[in-house]
C-alpha cells in the first residue's frame, strides 16, 4: 500500500468515526424509536393474526368472533401509537443531533482565532443548510433499523416459523440477495453524492458571488455573462441530482423485484397448499387461518430492509458530507488552550501586541508589520490612521476575532494571563443590529439571564435613561425591522448598555462615533467614558474628538504603529 492510499485509508477510517460520533446527542432517543418500531412489529403481527380469524370465519359463512375482532382492533390501536411515538422519538434525535452539529459549525465558524483562512460563505451556507441535515437524516433512519430491524425480521421469521415453516425458508432465501443490491447500488451512490455535493457548493457560490457583485456586473455589462454561468450551475446540480435519483431507482427496482418474487412464491405455495397440490411432509397442515397470517406477514418481513436501503444510501450522502463540515469545524488544539483562558470579569485587562505581524494570503503585503504595543489596564487607547491603514485589523487581533502570522498578543489580569479568546471582550462596531423585539431584549443580547434591574443599571451607565423615559412603553417599547424608531445616535447607546451588560475588563470600540453629527458624537463619548469607567478601552476612529479623549494615542500607517505625542495631537 502506498503512503497515498494509507492516507485515503485513515481519512476514510476518521470520516466514519466522526460521522458515528456525530450521533451521540440524540442516541437516547433513537434507541427510543427502536424499541417503538419494535413494539409495533409485534402488535401489527397479533392485529393481522385478529384479521386473519375474522377472515377466516367471514369466507366460511361464519360470524367473526369478538375475540378476533377484539385482538384486530385493541392491535391495530397499540400498533398505531406504537407508530405515533417512533415518529415522535425519531424527529426529536434527529434535531438534537442536527442542533448539535450546527452549534458546533457556528463555533467553528466564529473561532476565526484558531483559522489560517477564512471559509468559503458557499460552502459553509451549503454545510450548515443541507449537509447538517443529511447526516441528522441519516443516523434518524440508520440508529433505529440498526437495533429494530434485526428483531423485527426474527419476530416475523419466527411466526411464519410458527405457522408455516415453508413460508419461511422461501423468505430467508430471498432475503440473502438484498445485502449484495444494496452494496453495489451504495458504491453507485457514493459517487453520486460527491459529485452533487460538488455541483452543490459551486451553485451556492455562484449565487452568493452574484449578490455581492450586482452592481459591479451591471456597471460592466456583465450581467448575461453572469446569468449563463447561473445556468450552467444550475443544470450540473440538475443533472447529478437527476444522476443520483436514477442510481437510487434502480437499486429500489431491483429490491422490489426480490420482494416481489419472494411474496409471490409464498402466494403460490400457500394456494397450492390449500387446494391440495402441494404437500411438505414435515409441514403442518395448511389451514385457512395459518395461509392467511403467513401472506399478511410477508411483506412486513421486508419493511425493515427497505428501510435500512434507504439508510444505506443515506450513509453515502452523509459520508459525502462530512469532510466539508470537519473543514469548518475548529478543534481546541489543547485542553491547555482553553485552560489558559481569563475568566471574563469586569477587571481591566492589560493587552500586550509583542511583534504581530498579519499576512491573509502568502501572494500579498502583510497588513501589519511587527506591531509593538502595551495598553495598561484601564487605559483608553486610540489607534488613528488613513482608512486601509489596518485599524480594524488590528482590534480584531486585540479582540481573538483572528490570530496573527506572526508574534503574540495577551491578555493580562491579576488572575493570570492568555490569548485572546472571543466572547472575552466587549465589541462596539460601526453599526448596531437591532433586532425586532423590545428595548430592554435588544439590550438583555449582552447578557440574556440579566435582571430588569441590571438592564435598569446599564441604560443609566450608557445614558440612555432620558431616552426611554421618552418611549411610550419605556424598557417594553417595541422596536421595529432595523431598530427603526430610533436614531443612530439612541441605537449607539444601546449598543453601549449592551457591552456595560456583559461586565467585560477589555472595550474594543470600531469606529463607535461614526456618521454621527457634532453634537451627537460629544454625548456618546461621554456616555462611553462613564460606562467604562474602571475598564480598558482601546478604540479605532478617525474621530478627532476621540483622539483628543485618549489617554494613549496610537498613530497606524502602513501596518506599523507608532505612539502620537502630545504635541502631535493639537
Amino acid at each position: 500500500m502506498t503512503s497515498e492510499q494509507a492516507g485515503t485509508a485513515t481519512s476514510a477510517v476518521e470520516t466514519r468515526e466522526w460521522l458515528s460520533g456525530a450521533a451521540a446527542p440524540g442516541r437516547r432517543w433513537m434507541l427510543l424509536t427502536a424499541c417503538c418500531q419494535a413494539f409495533e412489529t409485534a402488535f401489527t403481527i397479533v392485529q393481522w393474526a385478529g384479521l386473519a380469524l375474522v377472515a377466516r370465519d367471514v369466507l366460511n359463512g361464519v360470524r367473526p368472533s369478538w375475540q378476533g375482532s377484539g385482538i384486530l382492533m385493541g392491535c391495530g390501536l397499540l400498533a398505531a401509537a406504537a407508530a405515533w411515538s417512533t415518529a415522535r422519538f425519531q424527529a426529536v434525535g434527529r434535531q438534537r443531533i442536527a442542533h448539535a452539529i450546527r452549534r458546533r459549525l457556528v463555533a467553528g465558524l466564529l473561532s476565526a482565532a484558531q483559522r489560517h483562512a477564512e471559509p468559503n460563505p458557499a460552502t459553509a451556507a451549503l454545510a450548515a443548510v443541507e449537509l447538517t441535515d443529511d447526516i441528522a437524516d441519516f443516523h434518524a433512519q440508520a440508529l433505529p433499523q440498526r437495533v429494530s430491524a434485526p428483531l423485527s425480521m426474527a419476530l416475523i421469521l419466527v411466526t411464519t416459523v410458527v405457522v408455516q415453516w415453508p413460508a419461511a425458508v422461501l423468505l430467508l432465501l430471498a432475503s440473502l440477495l438484498i445485502p449484495l443490491n444494496m452494496r453495489l447500488a451504495g458504491l453507485f451512490a457514493k459517487e453520486g453524492a460527491d459529485a452533487r455535493m460538488a455541483a452543490s457548493t459551486r451553485l451556492a457560490a455562484v449565487v452568493l458571488d452574484s449578490f455581492r457583485g450586482m452592481p459591479t456586473l451591471r456597471n460592466i455589462g456583465a450581467s448575461a455573462r453572469r446569468r449563463t454561468e447561473l445556468a450552467r450551475a444550475a443544470d450540473d446540480l440538475n443533472a447529478t441530482t437527476i444522476a443520483v435519483v436514477r442510481r437510487a431507482s434502480l437499486s429500489g427496482a431491483v429490491m422490489d423485484v426480490v420482494i416481489t418474487f419472494s411474496i409471490a412464491a409464498n402466494a403460490t405455495y400457500v394456494g397450492l397448499s390449500l387446494l391440495g397440490y402441494v404437500r411438505v411432509g414435515a409441514a403442518p397442515g395448511m389451514t385457512l387461518f395459518r395461509g392467511l397470517l403467513a401472506l399478511l406477514i410477508c411483506p412486513m418481513y421486508f419493511q425493515p430492509m427497505r428501510a435500512m436501503a434507504t439508510a444505506f444510501h443515506s450513509k453515502e450522502r452523509a459520508l459525502s458530507a462530512v469532510p466539508a463540515i470537519r473543514a469548518l469545524l475548529v478543534e481546541p488544539e489543547s485542553s491547555v488552550e482553553f485552560g489558559d483562558r481569563v475568566p471574563p470579569s469586569s477587571e481591566p485587562v492589560t493587552v500586550v501586541v509583542g511583534n504581530v505581524s498579519l499576512r491573509f494570503t502568502a501572494a500579498e503585503e502583510p497588513t501589519l508589520r511587527h506591531v509593538n504595543l502595551t495598553v495598561p489596564a484601564g487605559g483608553w487607547a486610540v489607534v488613528a490612521g488613513p482608512s486601509g491603514a489596518g485599524k480594524t485589523t488590528l482590534l480584531s487581533l486585540i479582540a481573538g476575532v483572528c490570530a496573527p502570522t506572526h508574534g503574540t498578543v495577551r491578555w493580562l489580569t491579576s488572575t493570570g494571563s492568555s490569548t485572546p479568546w472571543l466572547g472575552g471582550c466587549a465589541w462596539i462596531g460601526q453599526q448596531t443590529v437591532l433586532l425586532p423585539g423590545s428595548v430592554g431584549d435588544n439590550i438583555r443580547i449582552g447578557r440574556p439571564d440579566a435582571s430588569r434591574v441590571d438592564i435598569e443599571r446599564a441604560v443609566a451607565a450608557a445614558g440612555l435613561a432620558e431616552v426611554v423615559a421618552r418611549l411610550p412603553q419605556g424598557l417594553d417599547t417595541q422596536l421595529g425591522e432595523g431598530g427603526s424608531g430610533l436614531s443612530t445616535g439612541e441605537a449607539r447607546r444601546i449598543a453601549i448598555a449592551r457591552a456595560f451588560l456583559s461586565d467585560a475588563g477589555l472595550w474594543v470600540l470600531d469606529e463607535p462615533t461614526a456618521h454621527l453629527d457634532a453634537g451627537t458624537e460629544a454625548q456618546i463619548i461621554v456616555a462611553l467614558r462613564n460606562a467604562t469607567l474602571g475598564r480598558t478601552v482601546i478604540v479605532a476612529t478617525h474621530s478627532t474628538a476621540l483622539a483628543r479623549s485618549a489617554d494613549l494615542l496610537l498613530g497606524l500607517t502602513d501596518g506599523t504603529v507608532h505612539t502620537v505625542t502630545e504635541a502631535m495631537r493639537v
